[in-house]
């Protein structure tokens, strides 16, 4: 250190280096906290199902927990047994997020992030925010990239082999670990002022709306059980395979929420092939392209009963809305705290549909790669609408519980 150096400058990049070191630790133990997670689960599997050994499934364990991190899987198809020859190897790229795991590492990360910012004596959230973001994503990023490397699954009877993509595992791993470090970070340190308890608010809303989805998707089970039965049953044909299935499932929840909200706010989900080719619009399921007009001559309308779910975007805004306010304590503003709660909860949509989105290809059967997207425009307006309007309602009500009541007024005996 020079001699006419600041006697602040030794201590302030001591606290960074431990702002930074405490950040690493924390978001190095949210990927092996899931990775564990991820190999109990294949354990269960692997004692349920069987099929393939034990480490067959302590790989696919490590796969599930980076498709959670948004990596891409790549399956390539050689000459499977029993069909015809394959004069070139085929490969296609999957994209499937198990965003139960997701939700779960970024919730770990978050609080890396926040333990990593209580170091820093001067809490300035965007510096505490920016050092906790990299120090955990870059070794979440290169464990990630040092894991993808032992995935690689072969399947003789299907003349498949699958592997992780490195590049797409160390981007997304380390952008994840990032973003909830950092905004844990931020948190912590900008506690009691109003733009971060209107993000407390977003998030909140963005939380309730994947959680009433998945609960209403439950309930209209119970309501159409003919539906609920060939599902089951479809389940279940398959034997382990399927019950591998229906857990891939349950973990996809969240996904199926995220992509759920697109329609429910009244916007699209577009499914493409080589093509346009479905709609997923409130609530019916319509024919894009000439290609799902061969299967789709006409528009099918889905189960009357999903219009319940049109007022959950509305709620889950509202919700986050009064969540604001009560994070800021004040009525000054409460209105306003609130819709800034619900423009957040909207950018959180939009951007969680994309993030759900998946990218799925049959493997032996000559049918395009399928991708779903909403119909981006429409989605985000959508979003704003109720996110504005629900987050004025539950700032606004919120702020009438901080009205002082009347005194009463002194009488005469």
């Amino acid at each position: 250190m020079r001699e006419d150096a600041p006697p602040g400058d030794s201590g302030a990049l001591r606290h960074a280096g431990r702002t930074l070191r405490g950040a690493a630790i924390g978001g190095t133990l949210a990927f092996l906290a899931l990775v564990t997670t991820c190999q109990l689960i294949a354990v269960a599997q692997f004692l349920l199902f069987g099929g393939y050994g034990l480490w067959t499934w302590a790989k696919v364990g490590l796969l599930t927990a980076l498709l959670s991190l948004r990596a891409d899987a790549v399956a390539t198809v050689t000459n499977p047994p029993n069909l015809p020859a394959v004069a070139d190897p085929m490969t296609v790229r999957w994209r499937f997020v198990p965003m139960l795991l997701t939700i779960g590492f970024l919730w770990l990360a978050a609080r890396a992030g926040r333990r990593s910012a209580r170091t820093r004596p001067d809490r300035s959230s965007l510096v505490a925010s920016a050092l906790a973001a990299a120090g955990a994503g870059v070794p979440v990023a290169i464990l990630s990239a040092a894991g993808s490397s032992l995935v690689t699954l072969f399947f003789p009877s299907l003349g498949l082999r699958l592997r992780v993509d490195v590049p797409t595992a160390a981007l997304w791993a380390g952008i994840l670990a990032a973003a909830g470090a950092g905004t844990g970070a931020y948190l912590e340190a900008a506690t009691g002022r109003a733009w971060p308890a209107a993000l407390r608010g977003g998030l909140a809303a963005y939380g309730w709306v994947l959680g009433l989805l998945a609960v209403g998707v439950f309930v209209l089970a119970t309501l159409e059980p003919t539906v609920t039965r060939a599902y089951v049953d479809e389940a279940a044909g398959p034997g382990g395979g399927g019950g591998v299935l229906f857990g891939y499932h349950l973990l996809a929840f969240p996904a199926q929420s995220a992509l759920l909200l697109v329609p429910a706010s009244g916007s699209c989900l577009r499914m493409i092939g080589e093509g346009p080719m479905f709609d997923l619009c409130p609530w019916r399921l319509v024919a894009s392209g000439p290609a799902g007009e061969l299967f789709l001559p006409k528009p099918l309308p889905l189960s009357p009963w999903l219009w319940l779910l049109s007022v959950v975007p509305f709620i889950a805004a509202m919700l986050g809305g009064r969540r604001a306010v009560i994070d800021a304590d004040t009525a000054a503003g409460a209105t306003g705290l609130g819709v800034g709660a619900g423009l957040i909860f909207a950018l959180l949509g939009t951007a969680g549909a994309w993030f759900a989105a998946p990218q799925l290809a049959p493997i032996l059967v000559p049918v395009p790669q399928v991708s779903v997207h909403p119909e981006w425009v429409r989605t985000a307006v959508a979003a704003l609408v109720w996110g504005a309007a629900g987050g004025a309602a539950g700032g606004w009500l919120a702020g009438r519980g901080y009205e002082e009541p009347e005194l009463p007024r002194p009488t005469s005996a």
